[in-house]
């Protein structure tokens, strides 16, 4: 029997001829270790800078943007749910398109240090133009962000006025997403804006037909 157990454990463990040999499994400890640090440094850091707060570290987020969002009813409503600026501006289903979206959006530093949007002025000018690029993406991809939060199949439809039933109903019916409706909820609405959705519609429309 205790023949049995030497040679089971000589099975596991065998001596290295070599004292140096005794750095692979240790590296191999170290590695995990160092692997284990980075990636929790990796997602410490994601949230840190997916917070509403270090948004509002840009001039243009803290001057022009906060207002509107603190004014909105993603911000206070009757039911005490908050929207951040991540929640509606960052996949959270993928770890890795998050951090490929993070990298992205982190060129956003290059109009801010020129002064792109520094001013009240500025920022109205270009207003249009911010607008419809986050449109055109939500557009694109089924208002994936607001899905994160908002499902037709969830809604208490009985609950609702009468309009947004019947709206809600036909959204679904139609194959409509949320971005053809509620937009400017958060952000004021540039002067356009039904314009700009329009133009994104038959772009999209026209792209579609070229598909087919």
């Amino acid at each position: 029997m205790a023949e049995q157990e030497q040679t089971s454990k000589s099975r596991i463990w065998h001596k290295p001829a070599s004292k140096w040999l005794l750095g692979i499994p240790l590296g191999g400890f170290v590695a995990f270790g160092l692997g284990a640090v980075a990636l929790g440094t990796v997602n410490y850091v994601l949230h840190k800078t997916s917070e509403t707060e270090f948004c509002y570290a840009c001039h243009s987020h803290d001057a022009f943007i906060r207002p509107e969002y603190e004014a909105s009813s993603h911000f206070i409503n009757a039911a005490g749910v908050r929207a951040a600026c991540a929640d509606c501006h960052l996949p959270h289903d993928n770890w890795f398109e998050l951090v490929w979206t993070k990298a992205v959006v982190s060129l956003d530093i290059v109009p801010e240090l020129m002064g792109k949007i520094d001013t009240a002025e500025k920022y109205e000018a270009h207003r249009a133009e911010l607008a419809e690029s986050v449109w055109r993406q939500f557009k694109s991809d089924d208002s994936r962000f607001c899905r994160s939060c908002h499902s037709i199949a969830a809604m208490d439809l009985e609950a609702q006025g009468r309009t947004s039933a019947r709206r809600h109903t036909q959204a679904e019916q139609r194959g409509e997403t949320c971005i053809d409706c509620h937009y400017g909820i958060v952000h004021k609405e540039p002067e356009n804006a039904d314009q700009i959705m329009d133009a994104i519609d038959a772009e999209l429309a026209g792209e579609g037909d070229a598909a087919e």
